[in-house]
């Protein structure tokens, strides 16, 4: 029974990444051959068609290296550049490189809440930059469009960094909050009751987090929002042999 339920997980995780996969393809394909067919576009339009050509190369692209990710995580062939860090700055620039996500007419705020003073982790830092950066666009993706709030928290709390990232979205129904997690895995829209994404970047997060000694869960209620955390385990370091010099001075 648990091989049936796992085979039919993996044809609806299949038909769902190849309607993924197919939309922005033809996209790209129709807009390719409309700028081919109509030399005599003005600029403007060949511009905002070219965009368009470009968002949706990058979304494909997205969707291609998550398939990869995860398979060479299963496999057990990643490679892992391992460093001893201050995730402060780390933090920082994955708000910078989702800010662009954000809406311009100011519907959607992002609110950072980042300790002074933060331990130091041992972390892949491309990879922790990734679990940051999916989260953050996950809460922009589903927050309230006309008063959006996500709030970005990081501190340390005993011997671990802990982050959050929370939103005032929909939420997230008890019985989905931890299969998200799992391959091939996805929660529903409360509305259509079809599911939301591919269901690739929380089981990547999850491995991700997990290499480092870390976890991440999710609470949430139901049209109150919800709220992503992880945590790490923390590593003496150069920043944190310093910090305590200064306590002591």
């Amino acid at each position: 029974d648990q091989l049936k339920e796992l085979d039919k997980l993996k044809d609806d995780f299949m038909a769902t990444v190849s309607h993924e996969i197919r939309t922005p393809l033809t996209s790209i394909r129709s807009f390719s051959e409309i700028l081919r067919d109509n030399p005599e576009l003005d600029p403007e339009q060949r511009h905002e068609f070219m965009s368009i050509i470009v968002q949706e190369s990058e979304r494909l692209s997205r969707l291609i290296n998550d398939i990869l990710d995860l398979a060479k995580m299963e496999a057990g062939t990643t490679e892992w550049d391992l460093e001893v860090l201050v995730p402060g700055p780390l933090i920082e620039q994955a708000l910078t490189a989702t800010s662009g996500l954000v809406p311009r007419t100011g519907s959607v705020r992002i609110i950072k809440e980042i300790a002074p003073a933060l331990p130091t982790i041992r972390v892949d830092r491309d990879r922790l930059m990734q679990v940051i950066v999916n989260l953050i666009s996950n809460a922009v993706k589903f927050t309230d469009r006309q008063d959006g709030r996500i709030v970005v928290r990081a501190w340390q709390d005993d011997n671990k960094l802990r982050v959050d990232v929370a939103d005032n979205g929909p939420g997230i129904a008890l019985q989905d909050q931890e299969k998200i997690f799992e391959r091939f895995q996805q929660a529903r829209n409360t509305l259509t009751d079809k599911p939301q994404g591919t269901g690739l970047g929380l089981p990547i997060c999850r491995q991700i987090l997990r290499q480092f000694g870390g976890e991440i869960w999710v609470t949430s209620t139901p049209g109150h929002g919800a709220v992503f955390s992880f945590s790490l385990p923390v590593v003496p370091g150069p920043a944190a042999a310093e910090r305590a010099e200064n306590e002591s001075a």
